[in-house]
């Protein structure tokens, strides 16, 4: 009987005791993503120009990005101007970039950026004068000058 009332009262305890309900639950989630500065081409190793023309499409390059501040660097080895293999004489161009066009490679040109960017293709052209049309005319022989685009975070 003892053990009756022992329990009765202990259960008259536990329902008595108030019982407290949280009234909000707080979780911080968290994601993280990496840095993705990417750029991919068509444009071969080595590419002919056509002389008979005043401009030829190397290819297209594709830049995404996830950054907010970076730049598209383009430069040129030669400042612009494709040199004569083994000698000085220079034949002149200038660069297209989708939209942009006239660009001279004398220095550096840059494309800062301040926001991600989705995969967009941008075609690069070369325009320059006729070979035929060039006075006084270039000795023969191979001109080349070597285009490097690159993406820098800033």
């Amino acid at each position: 009987m003892k053990k009756k009332v022992f329990l009765s009262v202990l259960a008259a305890l536990l329902i008595s005791v108030p019982v407290f309900a949280a009234t909000q639950v707080e979780t911080t989630i968290q994601a993280t993503i990496g840095a993705d500065l990417s750029i991919t081409t068509n444009i071969p190793g080595t590419k002919a120009i056509d002389i008979t023309a005043s401009s030829t499409t190397l290819g297209s390059v594709t830049i995404s990005s996830n950054l907010t501040n970076w730049k598209i660097v383009i430069h040129s080895a030669k400042g612009g101007k494709m040199v004569r293999v083994g000698g000085s004489d220079v034949y002149p161009y200038l660069l297209n970039f989708g939209s942009t066009t006239g660009i001279d490679l004398a220095s550096d040109y840059e494309i800062v950026k301040t926001a991600p960017q989705s995969p967009t293709s941008t075609t690069v052209v070369v325009t320059y004068t006729k070979a035929s049309e060039l006075n006084p005319a270039l000795p023969a022989g191979t001109y080349e000058d070597t285009l490097t685009i690159s993406l820098v975070a800033l």
